[in-house]
């Protein structure tokens, strides 16, 4: 038997228990081919380079006796590989998102704050404001803020 065929078998029984079929799911081929693989056929190019690729094993390892080990690395398959970088854009653009909205509340808490300002240079000069009003000024300022953050909350949710 040959090395390819020896790592093949190595293969199925460390990460697979020898089962053939579930070895083949991962590979793209039949329980047949595996069984032949293990048993001394040697391989088609494709699945060798198929090795190569789904278990991070570099061609010298699979081809030559120099290193008998392999990297126990199982990659993911390309279905689960898009759902997750369909999750990471999804995840990406709500941030993106919530990012805008939080500016947004942050440039409407400003103009609320400048308004109050504005205002507040509108009292005659002949009247001062007592503590009491000042201090219901910015109760409402806090309200506003308060206000903005539940909603972005709830929006998040």
């Amino acid at each position: 038997m040959s090395v390819i065929n020896e790592k093949i078998n190595d293969i199925a029984i460390k990460e697979y228990k020898g089962n053939n079929s579930a070895f083949a799911k991962i590979m793209g081929t039949s329980e047949a081919n595996i069984r032949n693989y293990r048993k001394g056929t040697l391989p088609k190019l494709d699945f060798v380079v198929k090795l190569h690729e789904v278990f991070e094993i570099s061609f010298d390892s699979l081809l030559s006796e120099k290193s008998n080990e392999h990297k126990s690395k199982i990659k993911v398959d390309k279905r689960s590989i898009d759902e997750e970088s369909l999750d990471y854009q999804t995840l990406s653009s709500e941030n993106k998102l919530l990012k805008e909205k939080l500016n947004f509340q942050e440039e409407q808490i400003e103009f609320y704050k400048n308004q109050i300002t504005f205002l507040k240079t509108q009292i005659p000069v002949n009247k001062a404001l007592n503590a009491k009003e000042i201090e219901d000024g910015l109760n409402i300022i806090d309200e506003i803020e308060n206000l903005s953050l539940k909603k972005s909350i709830k929006s998040v949710k």
